[in-house]
């Protein structure tokens, strides 16, 4: 049996109290509920993206579940790659201007569903800017702030289709894929022979989850049914699936884990025949 010291450690090895997380895509679906899971295990989060509508629509659900005001809506284009610095600035200032963001959510995507011969290099270009582009160039923006806090979480949203083959979206495959690179790459950029203390880079890897992103997915009841089927566990992923995994990948519980790619999504991508 752990001892009373074992259990305090731990209790605390989990707690966001102080930290502050930036999120991309936050106003919807994944980024949404992974923020609020954020926020209830004490961080304040600031979601991002190009709608205001949503973000403050999300922020007051967090705040009314956390009961204090742990959310704040900040509407900007990620895309907008010089502007990203002073992004970073605006959410320290929203959240109180005495503590830095460390934690970093790169949630926004795009799913091009276009058979190849239809596909423009703006659909190219789109997926990749958004998917790999600003999620490296946010955690760059970012990295003062790591070094003065001591401690920095870079966390991507990957895919499925990071290991496998899905018809119709080579773009997001491909920025999928990409995601597994750049988080080795930059969990080694963020080391400490690079003079960082405590910074971590880690991916998320879903199931096929219920959001815009997937809507023409499970319009087709039939696919998403054998979509479902196509796991281990016989259903498609909730947000709430991943929260745990993101406080984790936030926080101090995950000292020791950089590089990494860990699935959430029902054992979909361990299923081989069946």
């Amino acid at each position: 049996m752990a001892s009373p010291v074992a259990r305090s450690v731990a209790s605390k090895l989990f707690d966001l109290t102080g930290k502050v997380a930036i999120v991309t895509g936050g106003g919807t679906g994944i980024g949404a509920g992974l923020a609020q899971g954020m926020a209830e295990a004490g961080a304040k989060v600031v979601l991002i993206g190009r709608r205001p509508d949503p973000l403050v629509d999300s922020a007051k659900i967090i705040n009314d579940v956390c009961g204090s005001e742990q959310a704040f809506a900040l509407p900007a284009d990620i895309l907008k790659f010089d502007d990203l610095p002073s992004l970073v600035e605006q959410a320290q200032a929203l959240t109180g201007g005495s503590t830095p963001a460390t934690i970093l959510l790169n949630n926004a995507g795009i799913n091009v569903r276009q058979k190849a011969e239809d596909l423009t290099p703006e659909h190219w270009t789109v997926s990749l800017d958004l998917m790999l582009t600003a999620p490296f160039f946010l955690a760059r923006a970012m990295s003062d702030g790591f070094k003065a806090e001591q401690y920095g979480r870079v966390i991507n949203i990957a895919s499925p289709q990071s290991y496998l083959a899905f018809p119709d979206s080579i773009p997001y495959a491909a920025a999928k894929s990409g995601n597994l690179g750049m988080a080795r790459a930059m969990a080694e950029y963020f080391a400490p022979f690079h003079g960082y203390e405590n910074v971590t880079v880690n991916n998320i890897s879903p199931g096929y989850v219920k959001t815009e992103l997937t809507a023409s997915v499970f319009a087709d009841t039939e696919r998403a049914e054998k979509l479902a089927q196509r796991t281990l566990l016989g259903r498609n992923s909730v947000p709430d699936d991943m929260v745990g995994t993101v406080v984790y990948l936030s926080s101090e519980a995950s000292n020791y884990v950089t590089g990494q790619t860990i699935p959430v999504d029902g054992g979909f991508t361990s299923l081989g025949l069946r």
